[in-house]
């Protein structure tokens, strides 16, 4: 097991020295809220509403899709217990790298650190494309402006980079706001079907195992979990938490069953919105318009204009989200000592990794200029490639990391045997089902089945692999920080 080192100084237990004021993020600036808003931000109900709904209801389980939601949410759910114990007793800005460092050994947590840094920034890359095509398709079809994909993508990337160094207070403000639309907006669809199609609509067998394992149930869980991705990072922000030790358990709560309920709901009212003998079928007939038809019909005109500036700017805070955590990855690989040191620096004002921002701002600039030179769809060859393997490193660390907390909590009697096993081995097995579904469906994710795409999800084991071996060749340093609250109660011994 790694050596786990506190560092009371961080969250401002202790006065803290120089090279720990260049090294430590703003402690105390983020609740609950602010960090749910950073996080659901990132699952973006409109974005998955418009996006992966009707591949869920045509490709996968049709009326079955609601309770799809509700399983994916139990898993969730369970892996949350194990999460959120070790987050009371680990905060570190590289959570998953921390955390699997802290449970099975620092060689496979420098592994997982590798994936998670190349996980994130591959759905950095999904965000850009998708943002860049349908900011091109918003304007075009809202204000008849024909402006080249990659200037919203590089526009974009710019502000998110300067909000990404002014701090996460700022970013959590904006985020709030563009949730809060987009989730009223979905919200208004949903009580308008109830009233134009009364509760008889609503039929409770969405929820039947009959319905749910009907169709291809695969494709259904297999969009279904790629639409969580962004709750499990509420650890990431532990660092910069009012009260780490509480504050991440809660928000990670809310945020599971806030995106849980969000979904079903909405799904349930879309399927209450169609006849039941031509769900599928109008599901696939337009995909793309399929949810805006529906609030349209049952709010009015307006509302699929109002779908589609508020898709774009839901893309926006996804951007910022992911740009914030994929930054506090590279910052916490460069503060171990794992990648440069100056990544591991924050900005001396405002206490952001603004290095490693401007980092992953100048990697995702040269891709995107690879693309647009090459003269790349920004949605078939960029976002929806890398979409589909971003989401999978990222369910696979969480895999990896129930079984860290199984081992990390083995002698831990302050939690319950549910807690520190049962609930674990519970996520671990809908996880890796989820991965093996993923991987299964990948040409239906990725809408590609060439040989290339269909193999991209050996990257991650590629990624892995050179972790492992860059991990025992140069561990860096070879403790793992923990940022102790201001109670400072942190027990080095229970690493083992």
């Amino acid at each position: 097991m790694a050596e786990i080192t506190v560092q009371p100084g961080a969250t401002g237990a202790s006065t803290p020295t120089d090279d720990g004021r260049r090294n430590s993020l703003r402690p105390a600036a983020m609740g609950v809220v602010a960090i749910l808003f950073f996080v659901v931000a990132t699952s973006s109900p409109l974005a998955v509403a418009v996006g992966n709904l009707p591949i869920i209801i045509g490709f996968g389980n049709g009326i079955g899709a609601p309770g799809t939601y509700v399983l994916a949410g139990v898993v969730l759910c369970l892996f949350s217990v194990g999460y959120t114990a070790m987050s009371q007793r680990i905060t570190n800005a590289g959570a998953f790298y921390a955390y699997v460092s802290a449970g099975l050994g620092r060689t496979p947590g420098v592994a997982a650190g590798w994936v998670a840094n190349v996980a994130y920034n591959l759905l950095a890359i999904f965000t850009i494309g998708y943002m860049g095509y349908f900011a091109n398709y918003v304007f075009n079809a809202e204000l008849s402006v024909n402006i080249p994909w990659e200037v919203f993508a590089f526009g974009t990337l710019a502000v998110v980079t300067v909000l990404g160094v002014r701090g996460v207070e700022l970013n959590a403000r904006l985020l709030g706001v563009f949730l809060l639309c987009e989730v009223a907006l979905l919200l208004a669809m949903d009580v308008a079907v109830l009233v134009q199609n009364g509760f008889g609509a609503f039929s409770l067998s969405s929820f039947s195992p009959k319905e749910i394992f009907s169709g291809a149930p695969g494709v259904a869980f297999a969009f279904a979990f790629l639409s969580f991705i962004g709750f499990e990072a509420t650890a990431i922000f532990g660092e910069e938490a009012k009260d780490p030790r509480r504050t991440v358990r809660r928000a990670t709560y809310a945020a599971v069953l806030f995106i849980t309920i969000s979904y079903t709901l909405t799904t349930w009212a879309v399927v209450a919105s169609q006849p039941a003998a031509k769900l599928e079928e109008n599901a696939l007939s337009d995909p793309g318009a399929f949810v805006p038809g529906i609030a349209a019909a049952n709010l009015g005109g307006w509302s699929s204009h109002a779908v589609n500036w508020l898709l774009m700017t839901s893309l926006f805070a996804i951007m910022i989200a992911i740009h914030n955590m994929t930054s506090r990855y590279l910052f916490a690989f460069g503060r171990a000592g794992l990648l440069p040191s100056a990544l591991g620096r924050t900005h001396p004002r405002y206490k952001t990794p603004y290095i490693a921002g401007m980092t992953q701002f100048t990697l995702m600039a040269v891709i995107v200029a690879i693309f647009a030179i090459a003269g790349a769809d920004p949605y078939l060859d960029m976002a929806a490639v890398t979409g589909g393997v971003g989401t999978l490193g990222v369910l696979a660390l969480m895999a990896a990391t129930s079984i860290a907390v199984i081992a990390y909590l083995r002698n831990e009697t302050t939690v319950s045997l549910f807690g520190r096993v049962v609930a674990p081995i519970l996520a671990f097995a809908g996880l890796t089902t989820a991965c093996v579904l993923i991987i299964d469906n990948f040409s239906a994710i990725t809408g590609s089945d060439a040989w290339i795409v269909s193999h991209l999800p050996w990257l991650l084991v590629v990624v892995a692999v050179f972790g492992l071996v860059a991990g025992h060749l140069h561990p860096g340093r070879r403790e793992i920080d923990v940022f102790a609250g201001e109670d400072g109660d942190v027990r080095p011994e229970a690493a083992g």
